[in-house]
């Protein structure tokens, strides 16, 4: 099959970036495939073109393309506005009524949209929506350290640090020092200007260190060195990065917002604390510092049911839902 990739061209280390990179991988072992660069690659004949993330579309190139669309969306902010604490509320909002207009106008050259999770795909409205839970992450260059060579280090991995529940964190951080004093948090992300100072003046007096960028080789080596991933999100899809900790043997602690239960099995795989019970989440970020056997148990756990997503999962539904949306436009 020949396949017109449209994706992102910058680096991102978390999240669609990871998944843009396994997708491309696998399906160049399977097919011809040809990132898109400029309109000259419209004038080959294409089987279909899969833009791996609906941000990265623009309408005019949606229009002049003459195969199949099939597009990834891998998050569900714009669909309505979802109001959390964050300086910039009144520019996300405008930007969430941009984003509603923007994506409507695109739905109508879009053949096919992927959806990443059931609770994202319950709220999408498209007549030719697929489910395709199956990330098939590759957890290769995941380093993982024994509990004895780990530090009582919490990891918050990510951009758009308010959306992720920076504040909420830092709220609950003070209540864990009661229980564990020597614990401390790394950010690991970048952010706005404005948004890394106000997390720095949140996190005064705390034991915090931010870290604006990591390569990604260098994080999957980062993870390892810690005992809890914790990412209290406000909204929050599939977070990728709470199964990289899993494999890289920490057990993360997820708000429950979005998609989180899906991903993570509260008591089971790791923690699922309610957004506003910050008690609940400084004791279940200290049982994981301090319960080895518990956090052993659920990183094992955690990593059993992780494994049912292959990469050969992932590429086979895709390649199911190209073949339908191939079929469905010959029968138009």
């Amino acid at each position: 099959m020949r396949i017109l990739i449209i994706a992102n061209t910058g680096e991102s280390l978390t999240g669609g970036g990871t998944y843009q990179a396994n997708v491309l991988r696998e399906l160049a072992k399977r097919h011809t495939v040809k990132i898109y660069e400029s309109d000259a690659d419209l004038d080959e004949v294409w089987d279909i073109a899969h833009c791996l993330n609906l941000k990265h579309l623009s309408p005019e190139l949606a229009q002049k393309l003459r195969c199949p669309l099939v597009v990834d969306s891998h998050d569900y902010y714009w669909v309505r506005y979802f109001h959390f604490f964050c300086l910039d509320f009144p520019v996300r909002f405008l930007l969430q009524q941009y984003r509603k207009i923007k994506y409507h106008r695109l739905f109508k050259y879009i053949d096919g949209i992927i959806l990443h999770g059931q609770y994202v795909y319950d709220l999408y409205d498209h007549q030719h929506k697929y489910l395709n839970f199956y990330y098939g992450l590759d957890y290769s260059e995941i380093e993982s350290r024994p509990w004895e060579e780990k530090e009582n280090l919490i990891l918050f991995v990510g951009g758009d640090y308010f959306r992720k529940g920076i504040h909420r964190l830092l709220r609950a951080l003070p209540m864990l020092l009661e229980k564990v004093p020597d614990a401390r948090l790394m950010v690991i992300g970048n952010d706005y200007g404005y948004v890394k100072m106000f997390a720095r003046f949140l996190a005064r007096g705390l034991p915090v260190e931010f870290i604006y960028g990591m390569p990604r080789a260098e994080l999957y080596k980062t993870y390892g060195k810690a005992k809890a991933f914790v990412m209290p999100s406000e909204i929050e899809a599939i977070p990728l990065v709470s199964s990289e900790a899993t494999m890289a043997g920490v057990p993360p602690v997820l708000s429950d917002a979005g998609g989180n239960s899906e991903i993570v099995l509260d008591g089971e795989t790791g923690f699922i604390v309610p957004l506003d019970n910050y008690p609940l989440l400084a004791e279940r970020i200290a049982q994981c510092l301090t319960d080895r056997e518990l956090s052993e148990r659920l990183v094992r756990q955690g990593k059993e049911f992780l494994g049912q997503f292959t990469a050969e999962r992932m590429i086979g539904r895709v390649e199911e839902i190209y073949e339908a949306v191939i079929k469905n436009e010959r029968n138009k």
